[in-house]
């Protein structure tokens, strides 16, 4: 946690004359928390990222007047130049800010989970579970985009959620940080969480009160998470087909796949059920596979999916935030990675605490793995769970 109130708990030097700096005041822009300085020798205003989510690592300081960026040399340019133009360009919208309170508190910490990228949102609020069991002389307050406001666990004092658009969570809303600056004054003392993005030992049924899979009924379903804009085929194809503007070809590439990797796993376990779900609902399926794919999430169907996820004894899908939620639910995933393992289990949310058994239950297949192949690591999985468990249980 970082302190914000009555001090700010943040060091920093000029990056023009390396003198040190004031801190005046914190803003919360959006996603990104700045705090806004003065150098004490040459006087040079600066806004600086607070330490907190991936500015932990890698911070910035702008001079928003001059439009200069300063960061460390391995920082995201991506990120930096869209950060100093979103200071820049402000967001003038007036938020509509839905302000909950279920206890009063004069001590506090803020959790914001504001980011421009689903599973960003997702990972930052599950640190909410350490702070309500490590921090209970605190009051935790949780900044939350409205699509997630479903999962905000109980305990929490006070919700505010707010209407900001995923494709705009890099954005500067001075609505925003007008509301937060002035709601702080009630508080004696504030923390912000440091909101990791990628916190450990969660219970996700806290979150989504959906329970997690359950390994002793007999019946089997084994689902397929679908998406549309990551395709199960090669990264070469892929891009070509984007290129081409022909991702309908690629969609039907992928419902083949599927089609016949569900059908060599119907001749090994007949008495299976096979589920395709996610977003996207183009090419048909067979009647035997159960379509629940939709064209859009919001809270009802996400709860919905999450009970789909905790009967499935098998998850299986392409590498991204679509297999978060599944992940943490279903009894065994299977997470098909394109060629990006630099994200490797960046989108599985572990809930075994076993390193041996989490290592059987996760698995990180190359999505160009042969489909007879996958066939034979599903079987081997679903079949051989429950010696697995047993012979890593012996003294």
């Amino acid at each position: 946690m970082i302190e914000i109130k009555p001090i700010i708990q943040h060091q920093s030097n000029c990056p023009y004359c390396q003198s040190s700096l004031e801190h005046t005041n914190v803003c919360f822009m959006g996603m990104h928390v700045m705090v806004n300085s003065k150098c004490v020798k040459c006087k040079t205003e600066l806004m600086e990222t607070l330490g907190v989510s991936h500015a932990i690592q890698k911070p910035y300081q702008t001079d928003y007047v001059k439009g200069v960026l300063f960061g460390h040399e391995t920082s995201p340019v991506g990120l930096a130049t869209h950060l100093l133009k979103s200071i820049q360009n402000p967001e003038l919208e007036m938020l509509n800010i839905s302000k909950e309170v279920f206890r009063s508190c004069n001590r506090v910490i803020i959790l914001n989970c504001i980011d421009y990228l689903y599973g960003h949102c997702l990972l930052k609020l599950l640190n909410a579970q350490r702070h309500l069991d490590n921090h209970s002389d605190l009051g935790l307050i949780i900044i939350i985009p409205k699509f997630l406001r479903w999962m905000v666990p109980k305990g929490v004092a006070e919700v505010w959620t707010v209407p900001i658009p995923l494709k705009k969570g890099r954005c500067y809303y001075p609505s925003l940080a007008e509301f937060v600056s002035e709601e702080l004054k009630r508080f004696d003392q504030i923390y912000i969480s440091k909101a990791y993005s990628h916190p450990r030992q969660f219970d996700i049924t806290r979150f989504t009160a959906v329970p997690k899979h359950r390994f002793e009924p007999e019946n089997i379903k084994i689902t397929f998470i679908w998406r549309e804009d990551r395709l199960w085929c090669s990264m070469l194809m892929f891009r070509l087909l984007r290129k081409l503007k022909l991702l309908s070809l690629g969609l039907l590439i992928q419902n083949w796949r599927v089609k016949q990797l569900f059908k060599k796993l119907r001749l090994q376990i007949p008495e299976a059920k096979f589920v395709v779900s996610g977003l996207g609902k183009h090419t048909k399926l067979p009647n035997w596979i159960e379509d629940l794919r939709v064209d859009k999430f919001d809270d009802k169907i996400d709860k919905q999916m999450c009970k789909l996820y905790s009967e499935s004894r098998l998850v299986i899908g392409i590498h991204g935030s679509n297999m978060l939620l599944p992940s943490a639910h279903a009894g065994m995933t299977i997470d098909l990675m394109p060629p990006r393992w630099g994200n490797f289990a960046q989108d599985i949310l572990y809930q075994e605490h076993d390193p041996r058994v989490a290592s059987f239950r996760y698995r990180y297949i190359p999505s160009e793995t042969r489909i007879t192949q996958l066939v034979e690591i599903s079987l081997s999985m679903i079949r051989n769970y429950s010696n697995f468990v047993v012979n890593m249980s012996m003294d």
